[in-house]
């Protein structure tokens, strides 16, 4: 599969779910499709980091992993045309995004991450208008960054009881107009 896979470089949009799971390898294939603006992987086993060449035209990516072990955010944050960002599965205690970086991102979705701490620089997603975070039991507190953020409008909480309603962030990006909703599973109608 990995080879022919390897000879697919005209492709445009690229999804792939698997059971069992997808080996982390075919990753490594996208260094070969420069053309490719659509990713989506589901569901990756164990990913121990993001390979360092990722198409520069992906506009929209989707990761979901059982375990990604080093923190993706310095390598995604280069994409130069990355719009729609989904992950889940990073373990890591701490994230970082860097000034300047994911300067088209407009939506990030974040699930299933075991982060204590997101560090996030002056100047980065600055076109950022909704943010979802899902299940990151570990996040005690939102982050201070979220404040410079110019154009978040959205913030989408779910499964995030730890998340205290007197959290400054949270209460300061209220102050500042964003819409923030909570959910939690036991809300969610199924029907």
């Amino acid at each position: 599969m990995m080879i022919f896979l390897g000879q697919m470089n005209q492709l445009t949009t690229f999804s792939l779910s698997m059971e069992p799971r997808i080996p982390a390898e075919v990753l490594n294939i996208f260094a070969n499709m420069p053309h490719l603006v659509d990713i989506s992987l589901c569901l990756i086993d164990v990913l121990d980091k993001l390979p360092a060449e990722f198409p520069q035209s992906v506009r929209r990516l989707v990761l979901y992993a059982d375990v990604i072990k080093q923190d993706p955010m310095p390598i995604l944050e280069k994409l130069p045309c990355l719009v729609m960002l989904e992950l889940s599965g990073y373990k890591g205690q701490t994230m970082c995004c860097s000034s300047q970086g994911f300067p088209r991102l407009q939506r990030l979705a974040l699930r299933s991450f075991s982060t204590e701490e997101w560090r996030m620089e002056e100047g980065a997603m600055p076109k950022l208008s909704h943010l979802t975070l899902w299940g990151c039991e570990k996040m005690s507190k939102l982050p201070d960054g979220l404040l410079h953020l110019p154009s978040l409008g959205h913030l989408e909480l779910i499964d995030m009881d730890q998340i205290s309603e007197d959290d400054n962030t949270l209460n300061e990006l209220r102050r500042k107009g964003c819409e923030v909703h909570t959910l939690f599973f036991a809300q969610v109608n199924w029907e």
